[in-house]
């Protein structure tokens, strides 16, 4: 009856994958928030977190420093979503956990974020859970210097026991000092440009601390204290040529952190060290004014090692992914095509592993048809294929003009990920990745892993209601058919506080889900911008296992902020936001009990566990002000204005008040 509907599945999925293509699609893929920032005026980003701050993305962290992200796909430990910038992907992710020192980006010269949920493609690269595209400045003509600095600091009482007071004062939990630096040079239409980063970062939440000074350390069995600072290098170089008719692209970067491994669930923190190596080709000819070819040819080499060798821990992780993009792309006046394929290769390195490769080819198509002025209906198709296995992703939408202040979206898709795109890390362990017993975590895996598969309907409308007001409002449905949940239930243990359980990948789980959101735009003068947006998540039906996951998601999240830039070189900056609780069900045999340590300075010093994330309201302000001809820039980061406690995982920092002071020069 399984491979019968299997095969009933697969009969259906290529009946609708013919109506789209030869009916130039109907249904729509994706939702799209995106935001354009001057640089010079108004700066928008300065650190990671910034560029998830829109409506319809979540994202968890343990540090600032790192994060969990849901796109609404998939959750916190689905797939994540592809990072692109300048139109080149990059990966700073290990395990799910994005860490933000690989993000080979100058917070600052960001000029352009674009956030789009489902699948698609964007310039000939197929994405499947997301899509966070970032677009810098482009290069200046002549030689150009820039350089910044950032230093700060969070309000709380670490103790002199896990830092060293000589170079860190009491009660401050020390961020920084980061430092950006580079140059870039532009002659014509060839160009070349540097970027070389530097942070460093002190983990002294008391919180997080006395946790993992617990986990290292017990009243019988003395050992060396945990090192807290970490550090990170990221060095690039890119040159390039940009013509009326030929684009090259040539880059490289490496980056190198001495960080923590936080694994799910983060009842422990390993210290590691990651390295990151990329190098990549990208090259787009027209053929005609309206028509020609993009290819792109990327090598990246991840890889994790333990930091200090105080245990008996071997990750010795290496994974090597070579991959090669070309597609033939159409811009017509009232039709629009992008067709191509991917062929990427994988392979990694562990103890258990005995020659790990996997090869992946993607063929895709997206389609656009302006039928009239007012209609026009477009749609992507994506087929993977490893093996004998294969998953298809589906999906369009038809867009109308129903007046000149009312636009209407409507759409829908399907998606299905194959197993070594959905669950990597579980498939590296059913293959002989022994990385659980290293960390002498129990596990529990199916005997064979099914692809993920949702299919979801969306409607989105935008009113232009003035000049200067815009309201967007939108719903959508998501039928999640068949998920694979990673689980596991952190353990209390007096000695240690927490201790990491049984690790399982729950198999095809099922439910609905229904995301609303609402985002209104007031511009009342030409130097101020008002923004207010509110997302509702609901679970409407499920598993047991299906509704616990997806209440690590706030129910309703209001977001508000005005920029204000009264002069040319003064900006201003308030940003206000309220998220629901949430409850995370793998800590709730941590729930009501204490994080203690028995270090001698700090006898029974505790708090209290909690699986549960109250609600929370935090006001953020941030002021800029250039000098010397807008040549020097300074800026002031005040977090948390209320001086509550914020959290956004059950066992990461409780936040209160902190600032960031940054400087930044232009030459």
């Amino acid at each position: 009856m399984v491979q019968e509907g299997d095969g009933m599945k697969r009969n259906l999925i290529i009946l609708v994958v013919f109506f789209l293509v030869h009916s130039s699609d109907l249904f729509a893929a994706d939702t799209t928030y995106s935001s354009d920032s001057d640089s010079t005026f108004t700066p928008k980003i300065s650190g990671v977190s910034d560029y998830v701050w829109q409506t319809g993305w979540n994202y968890s962290s343990l540090d600032r420093m790192s994060m969990l992200t849901n796109s609404g796909d998939f959750g916190f430990y689905g797939p994540q979503p592809l990072f692109m910038l300048d139109g080149i992907p990059f990966d700073p992710a290990f395990f799910g956990m994005a860490y933000s020192q690989h993000f080979p980006v100058p917070y600052f010269q960001s000029q352009h974020t674009e956030l789009t949920g489902g699948h698609g493609v964007r310039n000939g690269v197929s994405y499947r859970a997301g899509l966070m595209q970032i677009d810098l400045e482009p290069v200046k003509g002549g030689i150009s210097l820039f350089g910044s600095g950032q230093y700060g600091h969070n309000s709380g009482e670490p103790g002199p026991w896990v830092f060293n007071p000589e170079r860190v004062s009491p009660n401050v939990e020390r961020f920084g000092p980061w430092i950006n630096g580079g140059i870039s040079m532009k002659f014509g239409n060839w160009y070349a440009k540097g970027l070389l980063k530097f942070q460093e970062y002190k983990h002294v939440d008391e919180f997080v601390q006395l946790r993992m000074i617990n986990l290292r350390r017990s009243p019988t069995d003395p050992t060396d204290w945990l090192g807290v600072e970490t550090r990170s290098l990221l060095t690039l170089a890119e040159t390039g040529y940009s013509g009326s008719w030929i684009t090259l692209k040539l880059q490289a970067y490496q980056s190198e952190s001495e960080d923590f491994l936080f694994f799910q669930p983060f009842a422990r923190e390993v210290p590691a060290e990651f390295k990151v190596n990329q190098y990549s080709a990208l090259a787009d000819i027209k053929l005609h004014s309206n028509m020609g070819v993009r290819g792109l040819y990327q090598y990246r080499e991840q890889g994790l090692d333990y930091r200090l060798n105080r245990f008996e821990h071997n990750f010795d992780w290496r994974k090597e992914i070579n991959s090669l993009r070309g597609s033939f792309y159409y811009n017509g006046e009232r039709y629009q095509a992008d067709v191509g394929a991917e062929y990427e290769t994988t392979n990694v390195e562990a103890p258990g592993l005995s020659e790990y490769e996997q090869i992946i080819t993607t063929a895709f198509l997206q389609q656009k048809l302006q039928i009239i002025p007012q209609f026009s209906v477009s749609a992507t198709t994506q087929v993977q294929f490893s093996d004998e296995e294969y998953a298809i992703q589906v999906g369009g939408e038809f867009q109308v003009r129903a007046n000149p202040f009312w636009n209407i979206r409507l759409g829908a898709s399907y998606t299905e990920l194959l197993p070594e795109v959905a669950h990597p890390l579980e498939h590296q362990v059913m293959n002989g990745y022994y990385i659980f017993s290293h960390l002498e975590i129990p596990f529990e895996l199916p005997g064979q892993i099914g692809n993920t598969r949702k299919l979801s309907i969306n409607h989105h409308h935008q009113f232009d209601i003035q000049d200067d007001v815009s309201l967007n409002v939108g719903a959508e449905w998501t039928r999640h058919i068949s998920m694979n949940i990673p689980f596991q239930a952190a353990i209390y243990n007096l000695e240690y506080s927490t201790m990491p359980g049984t690790y399982t990948l729950l198999p095809e789980i099922s439910g609905e889900r229904l995301k609303a959101t609402a985002d209104l735009q007031f511009v009342p003068l030409r130097n101020m911008v008002h923004r207010a947006a509110v997302t509702v998540n609901s679970t409407l039906s499920g598993d047991t296992e299906y509704e616990a996951y997806w209440k690590m998601i706030p129910e309703f999240v209001v977001q508000y902020s005005v920029d204000y830039t009264p002069f040319s070189d003064v900006n201003l900056a308030l940003n206000l936001q309220y998220r629901s609780e949430t409850t995370w069900s793998e800590f709730s045999n941590l729930d009501g009990e204490l994080n203690r340590t028995f270090h001698v300075q700090y006898p029974f010093r505790f708090f209290e566990f909690s699986d549960t994330i109250p609600p929370h309201f935090n006001i953020d302000l941030k002021m800029g002000k250039w000098f010397l001809g807008q040549r020097l820039r300074g800026e002031l980061l005040l977090k948390n204005l209320l001086n509550n406690d914020y959290q956004t995982h059950p066992l990461g920092i409780r936040e209160r008040f902190g600032y960031m002071a940054r400087v930044e020069m232009r030459f």
